[in-house]
C-alpha cells in the first residue's frame, strides 16, 4: 500500500542531511550539525510505523514484502558506495587504516557497524575522520530498529486485535524507557554507549512513531499549522547553530532536534502537496530530500579521502566548496541510477531477484573485506613506516600512571600520588591526560633528591575547584577529593595543565578563566605557589599516521602543515586574562617550544612528539620538561 507523497518529508530530510554534510565539511556556525541524524531517526520512526499499521489495518502486512523494501531502500547504493570506496582506500589509506577499513566493511554488510565503531572510537574523536565508513553506524542502529519494530506492532495487532489504545501506550512507554536509560548511560559517563547502541537511541524513532499512530490529533487550522511548522523551524535551528560536539550527547541535547522534527512532520499531516513552478526554491529543497539518502552515504568518505590527498590533512574554503559540488554530483548520478532503478524495479524486478542479489552481494563484500584485511597485513613496509604505525598502539599507560595516578580504577587516587616528601619541594601536577603526560618528563627533569612530584590526573577534568561546571561525575569527585587534600595538605608548588582548548571552545572561554582564577586565589590564600602551563603543543591530526603519510610520500614534514593555530592564539588570551602576581606564574609551553611558531614534530631520531593529536609521547614528555624547567624553578 502506498502512501500519499509528503514534499514537506522532503524538506526536512533536506535540513537534515544538510546539518550533517555542513558540519563534517567544518562549515562555520554549523557547531551541532550531527543532530540531523536524530532528525533521520524521527522521519524514519515517523513513516515506517505509519506504513506498518496501515497494512496491518488492511490485513495485508508482509514481513517478506516489508524487508523486500528495506533491501530496495538501503542495500543498493550503500553497497556501491562500500565496494567504491574501497579503490582509494589502496592509495590513501595506510596499511593499517586499510586492514580496519576493510574490518568495518564486514560491520557494514551485517549492519553490526555500530557496535564495531563502538569498540573502535568515539564519533568526535580526532581519529574519527580516519574511518571513511564511520557514517554507516546510523544504519546499523535504523537497521536494528527494522529488525524490532515489524514484529512488536504485528504480535500486538494478533495479541490485542481492536484495541486502539493498545499501541499509542506501548509506544509511550517504551520511548520513556529508551529516553530514560539514554540519560542514566549519560549521568554514568558512558556517552559512547547511549551514542551507538540501539536501545538507547529507540526513544528517538518511537517519538515519530508515536504521531503515525492512528487517531492521533491532527492540526485542521491553517494558522496553527504554519506557527507550529515555524516553531519547529526554531527548535531544529537552535541545536544546529549552537550545540557543541563532545561528551554530553545524546540525553538529554537530543531532545530539541527530535521534537523539532516530530512538531515539523506533524504540522504538515493531512497537507496536500501544492503544485509549484519549475524555479521554486522549494524544488531546491525538495531536490537535497530526494538525494538525502545517496548524499549521506557518500559526503563522509569523500571528505575522509580529501583530507587525505593533502599533506595538511586540512581543506581550504575552495577546497570544500568544490567538494560538496562533486558530492552532489555523485549523490544524484547514485540516487538517479543505482536507487531509483531498484525502487522502480527497473533493476531485480522480483522478490526473489532483490533478495538473491543482496545476498550475492553481501557475500562479494564479506569476501573481498576478507581478503582487503589479509593483504593489506601482508604489506611491505620500511623500517620507518613500520616504527611510525607501531603508535597506533602506543603504551602511554605507564609513563602517565594510568589507573593509579591517572583514571584511577577506584575513582580515588592512591595514596602515594599525594604523599608529600618531609625535607623536600613537593610539587603536585594537577589536571586532565594533557597534565598526565607532562609527568615522565617531569619526574626526570627534577632532582629526586631534592624535589617530590606528586600527581592528581583525571581524563576530561579540569583543575579546578568547580569542577560540577563540567558535567562529569568524575570531575566532581576529584574537585572534592582536591579540596580536602589541600584542606590539610600544603605543597610548595601546584602546576596545573589541561586541554584548554577544549574548555575554552565557544562560549566557554569566560567562564574557563573565572574557574581557574578562583581556583588560583584559594591556592594563593593557602601559601601555595601556582604555575599554569598554558595550551600544549597540538596538531591537525593524530601526528605519527601524518608523518607516515608525509614519509610514504617522500614530502617534507613542514609545521605549518600539521600544527593546529588556534593553540596561538587561546595562549595569547589567556596570558592576557590571567592574574599577575607573586605567587602565580604562566608560563607559555608554546613559548618555549615553538619559536617562530616553528614547533618540533620530532625527538630524539625522529621519534613523534606526540602520539596522537596532543599527548606527549615519554619521549616528547622529556623534551618539553627539558625546555621549561627552569622556568619552574627545577634547575
Amino acid at each position: 500500500m502506498r502512501r500519499d507523497y509528503r514534499e514537506d518529508i522532503d524538506w526536512l530530510r533536506a535540513i537534515a542531511v544538510l546539518a550533517v554534510v555542513l558540519f563534517h565539511f567544518e562549515v562555520p556556525g554549523i557547531w551541532g550539525g550531527f543532530v540531523g541524524v536524530d532528525i533521520f531517526f524521527v522521519i524514519s520512526g515517523y513513516l515506517i510505523t505509519g506504513i506498518i499499521q496501515s497494512e496491518l489495518a488492511a490485513a495485508s502486512f508482509s514481513f517478506a514484502r516489508f524487508y523486500e523494501r528495506r533491501v530496495r531502500r538501503l542495500l543498493p547504493a550503500l553497497y556501491a558506495m562500500v565496494a567504491l570506496t574501497a579503490i582509494p582506500s589502496f592509495h590513501y589509506l595506510l596499511p593499517s587504516e586499510r586492514t580496519e577499513f576493510f574490518h568495518s566493511v564486514a560491520a557494514v554488510v551485517t549492519f553490526t557497524s555500530n557496535f564495531f565503531f563502538w569498540f573502535q572510537t568515539g564519533y568526535f574523536d580526532h581519529a574519527a575522520v580516519e574511518k571513511p565508513l564511520l557514517h554507516t553506524w546510523s544504519l546499523a542502529v535504523e537497521e536494528q530498529f527494522y529488525l524490532a519494530l515489524p514484529l512488536l506492532l504485528w504480535t500486538l495487532a494478533r495479541l490485542m486485535p481492536g484495541r486502539r489504545a493498545a499501541l499509542p501506550i506501548l509506544l509511550v512507554v517504551l520511548t520513556i524507557a529508551s529516553f530514560a536509560l539514554s540519560v542514566w548511560l549519560m549521568r554514568h559517563e558512558r556517552s559512547a554507549n547511549a551514542f551507538f547502541m540501539s536501545p538507547p537511541r529507540a526513544w528517538e524513532f518511537l517519538v515519530g512513531a508515536i504521531i503515525a499512530v492512528e487517531g492521533f490529533p491532527v492540526l485542521r487550522n491553517e494558522v496553527a499549522r504554519k506557527i507550529a511548522r515555524g516553531i519547529a523551524l526554531v527548535v531544529l535551528a537552535i541545536p544546529i547553530f549552537s550545540l557543541r560536539q563532545g561528551s554530553g550527547f545524546p540525553g538529554l541535547n537530543a531532545v530539541a532536534p527530535c521534537l523539532g522534527a516530530v512538531l515539523f512532520i506533524w504540522s504538515g499531516i493531512g497537507v496536500p502537496t501544492q503544485k509549484r513552478g519549475p524555479y521554486s526554491p522549494f524544488h531546491v529543497v525538495r531536490f537535497f530530500g530526494q538525494i538525502s539518502y545517496s548524499l549521506y552515504l557518500w559526503h563522509w568518505p569523500l571528505f575522509a579521502f580529501a583530507r587525505f590527498s593533502k599533506n595538511s590533512l586540512v581543506l581550504d574554503a575552495f577546497d570544500k566548496v568544490a567538494l560538496f559540488a562533486l558530492t552532489v554530483l555523485i549523490s544524484y548520478l547514485s540516487w538517479r541510477f543505482v536507487e531509483q532503478p531498484f525502487r522502480e524495479r527497473t533493476l531485480a524486478p522480483t522478490r526473489g531477484a532483490a533478495f538473491a542479489g543482496a545476498l550475492f552481494a553481501s557475500l562479494l563484500l564479506i569476501g573481498g573485506s576478507v581478503a582487503g584485511a589479509l593483504w593489506s597485513r601482508t604489506g611491505a613496509a620500511d623500517q620507518i613506516a613500520s616504527r611510525l604505525e607501531a603508535y597506533d598502539t602506543y603504551k602511554f599507560e605507564p609513563f602517565y600512571r594510568s589507573g593509579h595516578c591517572f583514571n584511577p580504577a577506584s575513582g580515588v587516587f592512591a595514596d602515594d600520588c599525594l604523599k608529600l616528601a618531609p625535607g623536600k619541594a613537593n610539587v603536585l601536577l594537577w589536571g586532565d591526560s594533557l597534565a598526565a603526560h607532562y609527568f615522565h618528563g617531569l619526574s626526570k627533569a627534577a632532582d629526586p633528591q631534592s624535589v617530590n612530584i606528586l600527581q592528581a590526573t583525571q581524563a576530561a577534568c579540569m583543575p579546578t575547584f568547580n569542577a560540577a561546571a563540567q558535567f562529569l561525575a568524575a570531575c566532581r569527585n576529584i574537585a572534592a577529593q582536591m579540596a580536602a587534600f589541600f584542606r590539610d595538605n600544603k605543597p610548595d608548588l601546584v602546576i596545573l595543565s589541561g586541554d584548554w582548548l577544549e574548555y575554552a571552545r565557544p562560549p566557554r572561554f569566560e567562564g574557563m578563566v573565572a574557574d581557574l582564577r578562583n581556583t588560583i586565589a584559594d591556592l594563593n590564600r593557602h601559601g601555595i605557589r601556582v604555575v599554569l602551563l598554558g595550551p600544549s603543543v597540538q596538531f591537525k591530526g593524530r601526528l605519527p599516521p601524518m608523518l607516515l603519510r608525509l614519509h610514504l610520500r617522500n614530502a617534507e614534514a613542514r609545521a605549518d602543515d600539521l600544527l593546529l593555530p588556534d593553540a596561538f592564539s587561546l595562549d595569547a588570551r589567556m596570558r592576557a586574562a590571567l592574574p599577575k602576581g607573586e605567587r602565580f606564574t604562566y608560563v607559555s609551553v608554546l613559548s618555549a617550544m615553538c619559536p617562530a611558531r616553528q614547533c618540533p614534530v620530532t625527538v630524539d631520531d625522529d621519534v613523534p612528539l606526540a602520539w596522537d593529536h596532543a599527548h606527549l609521547t615519554a619521549e616528547g614528555s622529556d623534551a618539553v620538561m627539558q625546555r621549561l624547567a627552569w622556568q619552574l624553578g627545577l634547575k
